[in-house]
């Protein structure tokens, strides 16, 4: 999961298994499943990958671990003949925005695997596998800790454990699904949603029919309460009821409307595709060295396992999903800027700007008439080129000022009066 995510402090105990709805397919024993999901994170998240930052040798491990897993579960590659899909993109890991020097030029490879029923639906299941690695990109939340290896056993092996763990059982039924299914694990999420929005944008260019989008963004710390938050209930009229009926009395659930957040249902969200995402919550080993495989609720990732399970078998039975768009909340997730645009900006760095992929309506961008895809070059006399400057150029400004924003929307270059 991204840096934008709140910390907070969850507990680890264990949570007693439970039995929900009748499925499809037979799953596995609890036993036999929790010894797969361990093994899994166990690998994902020890010291030789050295955090799976992405274009790394551990990323490439990782990804290698993901395919012969797909392989297993006899999927087929979505993307010409390989289950990877290849990406470049621009990082600056300087948190002041340098230039320059400071640049990397990084290739990211999704891992995506299709199981083809010959359906008029498909359901995509994500997880990202990516991580900070040695917190080389600053993104970690301990100030102390450059070199050291952010293993990131919760964000997120624990979402890739269960996506493989599902692919198995989807896979094996001896019964034919209702939808096709696509089982994708983006890298890049944590620079910025990269990967995840780089196969949506494959999808869309070649007109790959897609229903739903299912993420699991950190997934491995149910506790005591079982507490579990599923956003995007409100990008289809038919999911608020769906969840609610599918959710066992002993799971306590949270429902969020938005179809954006800090993680990869966002970039199929911004393609009007009706998105769901599961999280357990934030802990206070949250991108640090100590997220560690040895602090996973291992019966409780069977608990989440069955339970998306459940609801992805539910989803598999609707004959069709409605988008609708959401509102997006504004967090103030960054407490020491007193204003903010209202925006969902683009983290690659393309040293021309702020991209923008989504305004949030109400807000002072989308007053101004900004709208997704401009690129906003300079507000009042601060000029930007990329996130990081963005940010700086936030904390100059305090609610009521009244600046000039200068942007780019397609080959024009604007101006226009902004009210913070």
């Amino acid at each position: 999961m991204n840096p934008t995510k709140t910390i907070q402090s969850f507990s680890f105990l264990i949570l007693i298994l439970f039995k929900v709805g009748t499925a499809q397919a037979q799953l596995p024993s609890n036993e036999e499943e929790l010894n797969r999901l361990k093994a899994d994170v166990y690998y994902l998240a020890d010291d030789k990958l050295k955090g799976r930052l992405t274009g790394t040798k551990g990323a490439k491990l990782a990804a290698k671990y993901i395919c012969n897993s797909y392989k297993e579960s006899r999927l087929k590659p979505l993307i010409g003949k390989s289950y990877l899909q290849a990406f470049d993109y621009t990082y600056s890991p300087n948190p002041h925005g340098g230039h320059g020097d400071t640049k990397k030029n990084i290739t990211g490879k999704n891992v995506v695997g299709f199981l083809d029923n010959g359906a008029d639906k498909t359901i995509l299941i994500g997880a990202h596998y990516d991580h900070l690695g040695g917190n080389e990109h600053h993104n970690s939340t301990d100030p102390n800790s450059a070199g050291e290896i952010h293993n990131g056993a919760d964000d997120n092996a624990s979402g890739v454990a269960i996506l493989l763990e599902l692919a198995r059982s989807i896979s094996t039924t001896d019964t034919k699904e209702n939808a096709n299914y696509i089982f994708a694990c983006f890298s890049g999420e944590e620079d910025g949603l990269i990967g995840s929005k780089a196969l949506a944008n494959y999808i869309q260019k070649n007109n790959i029919q897609l229903d739903v989008m299912i993420n699991m963004d950190m997934v491995g710390r149910l506790n005591a309460e079982g507490s579990i938050i599923v956003s995007g209930v409100g990008t289809s009229p038919r999911f608020v009821d769906l969840i609610k009926n599918n959710t066992p009395t002993s799971l306590k659930l949270t429902m969020d409307s938005s179809g954006v957040g800090p993680t990869d249902h966002t970039s199929f969200y911004l393609k009007d595709c009706p998105v769901l995402s599961f999280f357990t919550g934030s802990h206070s080993d949250y991108h640090k060295p100590t997220d560690d495989a040895d602090k996973i609720n291992y019966p409780g990732m069977v608990t989440l396992n069955t339970y998306i399970y459940t609801v992805i078998n539910a989803l598999d039975r609707e004959d069709s999903y409605p988008f609708t768009k959401t509102k997006v909340k504004d967090t103030k997730k960054v407490p020491r800027y007193k204003v903010t645009l209202g925006v969902m900006p683009d983290y690659a760095d393309y040293g021309d700007g702020l991209h923008l992929d989504a305004i949030t309506e109400g807000r002072p961008a989308d007053i101004a008439g900004l709208k997704s895809g401009d690129i906003v070059m300079q507000i009042g006399e601060c000029e930007i080129k990329e996130v990081y400057s963005y940010m700086g150029c936030l904390a100059k400004f305090k609610k009521g000022d009244i600046v000039l924003i200068t942007y780019k929307r397609g080959d024009q270059i604007k101006t226009t009066k902004l009210t913070f």
